[in-house]
């Protein structure tokens, strides 16, 4: 069984947390705790705590509606709590990833902390439905232009 890489492309860690790209270069002007030991390097690498954060600060935003502000404060606490020490569900082996998402949106492998991981698991088809709600969304607001 293959070791999982203790560092990250940016690319990598974007799909491990579910991110694109240009959004993870604008958290780490927002949130300090992304950019720590990364100021004199030129290739920017992540590690699995940093990866834990990404996905932390995604799901602050996007799931629970946190403001940027906000985010960074509870953020913040869940650093000092020691939160993304050893706390998290390490996540599965890369192969493993790789045939959940072969395998359709309700077989993928979520990166999160305990409690959401039971979420998670309990609701294994989250990305499938929030895709769905935007398509009835989009739909709604064409009749309402009619």
């Amino acid at each position: 069984m293959a070791k999982e890489p203790d560092l990250y492309k940016p690319a990598e860690a974007c799909r491990i947390a579910e991110v694109a790209p240009y959004v993870l270069r604008y958290w780490e002007t927002e949130f300090p705790v992304l950019s720590e030991g990364k100021e004199g390097t030129t290739t920017r690498l992540y590690s699995t705590r940093d990866v834990k954060m990404i996905a932390r600060i995604r799901e602050l935003l996007y799931d629970e509606g946190f403001t940027i502000a906000g985010a960074k404060k509870r953020l913040e606490s869940e650093v000092v709590e020691g939160r993304f020490d050893d706390g998290l569900v390490p996540a599965p082996p890369v192969e493993e990833q790789k045939k959940a998402r072969k395998s359709g949106p309700a077989a993928a492998v979520l990166f999160a902390a305990p409690e959401t991981a039971a979420k998670g698991a309990a609701f294994p088809e989250r990305r499938q439905v929030l895709r769905e709600l935007k398509d009835i969304a989009k739909l709604l607001d064409r009749s309402k232009k009619r």
